[in-house]
């Protein structure tokens, strides 16, 4: 069949944030048995290189640059007045959608899938298809989240209006789709809290099984690590929530333990971190796998969460053995104490923490479990399949 996918992050092997790179994975996949085209938005102009990394799987490639001016920040807070959210004020722009409505109007796509809430305005622009949105989370959701964990500000009142106008504005768009992928369980929970008609398929994300998996041995280790696109707000307060309440209580106890932060683009914040000779930021990296396989625990500290965090697969597909929070365990939905370790507070994460740097056949235990979580969830060909049956009753709905 014929599908466009209609992406806010371009979709490539070196993306640094986990949407785009599963997107890369969804597409080259589906790409032996579908015609596929993509339009999406890239940040810059460098990183249209990567166009080319999608040339073998896709038959055409569209990219538009995503305004990211002041007056278009300024414009995206105003319009809250219009009910629009700012991350779909954000997302709005001319250009694509003369692109979007040029390309539907040249060729007939049997399938359209849209990712995410602020491209998920331009289903105005699609005719005679069937309209997919992915959702990897929810802009309410996340809005509600920061409004919780960030002091009181400017900032966080405008996160408090987001949240309330987002959810009223994602129940009414995602009704105007034919299905919606939901990325977890708690996301379709959500979504039909909001409106109990909608259509939904839970699809989580896929993972790939490394070459190599962690080792752990007996006795004491000290090598934490956190992976995430240090861009995002979230990563940036789940690191400096660990580093300001956690790490601390961590050191009082095990006095060489180390901390590896890793991931694209951190901020001045998290660069000075490393000012301690205990900690390490590496910002992007090519290969992960090395990484985890020096580290001994994989640590998410997450107070704002929405999807499913990647990173947590990521690290479990190693052999690593997660701490995180049960915001964090949502859309991954691990069996507390046996595949993964959630703690509510400081205390209870360093707690939770040392006893994993200090018994090693707890380490084995939790990594082990944690694997095998990973294997009989994640796997491609279960999500391909499901996903491609979605498809099918999509166009059979249509006919």
């Amino acid at each position: 069949m014929k599908m466009l996918f209609i992406s806010l992050l371009l979709p490539h092997p070196s993306a640094d944030h986990a949407s785009a790179f599963f997107g890369y994975q969804l597409i080259r996949r589906l790409s032996q048995r579908h015609d596929i085209s993509l339009i999406s938005f890239i940040r810059s102009e460098e990183e249209r290189l990567f166009v080319r990394d999608l040339e073998p799987y896709c038959r055409k490639v569209e990219t538009v640059v995503l305004p990211q001016t002041p007056s278009q920040r300024f414009w995206a807070r105003a319009n809250l007045v219009t009910l629009r959210p700012i991350s779909v004020s954000s997302g709005y722009c001319r250009e694509m959608r003369d692109r979007i409505r040029r390309m539907v109007q040249e060729e007939r796509f049997h399938i359209v899938q849209i990712e995410y809430t602020p491209m998920g305005q331009y289903i105005s622009e699609i005719i005679d298809s069937s309209c997919i949105i992915y959702a990897p989370d929810l802009v309410f959701i996340t809005a509600r989240r920061f409004t919780e964990n960030i002091a009181f500000s400017r900032k966080k009142l405008e996160w408090f209006i987001d949240s309330l106008i987002s959810r009223r504005y994602e129940a009414r768009l995602y009704a105007k789709f034919d299905h919606i992928l939901a990325v977890s369980q708690k996301i379709k929970e959500n979504l039909l809290a909001c409106n109990p008609s909608l259509k939904i398929s839970v699809i989580p994300i896929g993972v790939d099984i490394p070459r190599s998996q962690k080792q752990h041995v007996p006795g004491q280790a000290r090598h934490l690590i956190f992976m995430g696109a240090m861009w995002r707000l979230e990563n940036i307060d789940a690191v400096l929530y660990f580093h300001r309440y956690i790490f601390g209580l961590i050191r009082n106890a095990i006095s060489d333990v180390t901390l590896t932060i890793l991931g694209g683009n951190p901020p001045e914040e998290i660069r000075s971190l490393a000012r301690d000779p205990a900690i390490r930021v590496t910002g992007y990296v090519e290969d992960l796998l090395p990484f985890y396989l020096e580290s001994d625990i994989s640590i998410a500290p997450m107070r704002i969460a929405g999807g499913v965090m990647c990173k947590i697969l990521d690290a479990m597909a190693v052999g690593l053995p997660v701490i995180s929070t049960p915001q964090g365990n949502e859309g991954v939905g691990a069996k507390p104490g046996e595949e993964i370790v959630l703690a509510n507070s400081p205390e209870e994460f360093a707690r939770s923490t040392i006893e994993l740097l200090r018994e090693g056949h707890l380490r084995t235990t939790l990594g082990k479990n944690g694997f095998e979580f990973v294997q009989r969830n994640f796997s491609w060909e279960r999500i391909i399949m499901k996903l491609e049956n979605v498809y099918q009753e999509c166009l059979s709905f249509r006919h």
